[in-house]
């Protein structure tokens, strides 16, 4: 193996140690020693290819995202109906929360964030969770009606994310309390009921005026 080749793999197994650490352990407490022993490589070599643990930790969320499933709903064409494509952004974004073939230290490292946010939830937030965030504003600005004002639209598109996030996030729970549901393999049932909840929520506040306009 030349030094090339030999430097590469020596990347790739810090990289794939800092994943298993940081997931487990966090940012905060995750030491370099341990990834380098569990990668069996030297710290000068974690140095010179990440910098210091930040730049390592950076890397590991460059890595999650390059593993991550698409960013942004399916696009239905331009004569789709604004209720269409809530329910296809719905779907797609309970497909990747409960995709059971997303690797499950992705989840843990973002769990972690969100107890314990770092630089690189800022970075995330921009690259991967902006877009969608966006894209279903738009498509509920367009259900409220152009008198909408920007706190109903951005309260409303955290209300449907919410709705979402809970069956990742609570699976466990959900699962126990109703054995007969399973998050994971309901994701289109689940898609059906939060997109029409949210569709009769949003309608009748469109038809309250008031709930929706700036005064």
């Amino acid at each position: 193996m030349g030094q090339a080749a030999r430097s590469a793999d020596t990347r790739a197994r810090l990289l794939e140690a800092a994943v298993e650490v940081f997931a487990e352990e966090g940012f905060r407490k995750a030491t370099i020693q341990r990834i380098c022993k569990l990668a069996g490589a030297n710290i000068a070599a974690a140095h010179y290819h990440f910098g210091d643990k930040e730049g390592l930790y950076a890397a590991v969320f460059e890595y999650a995202e390059r593993h991550a499933p698409e960013r942004v709903a399916p696009e239905l064409g331009d004569g789709a109906a604004a209720e269409e494509r809530l329910r296809a952004h719905v779907a797609s974004f309970l497909s990747r929360l409960l995709d059971s073939r997303k690797p499950t230290w992705m989840a843990r490292l973002l769990a972690r964030e969100l107890i314990d946010p770092t630089p690189a939830l800022d970075r995330f937030v921009r690259r991967r969770m902006r877009a969608n965030h966006d894209q279903l504003a738009d498509i509920i600005r367009e259900l409220l009606g152009p008198d909408a004002s920007a706190e109903a639209v951005r309260l409303c598109t955290l209300s449907v994310i919410s709705q979402c996030v809970f069956y990742r996030n609570s699976a466990a729970v959900v699962s126990r309390l109703y054995p007969e549901l399973v998050p994971s393999r309901e994701m289109d049932r689940l898609a059906d009921h939060i997109t029409r909840f949210s569709l009769a929520a949003m309608h009748g506040l469109a038809r309250n005026g008031k709930d929706v306009r700036d005064e």
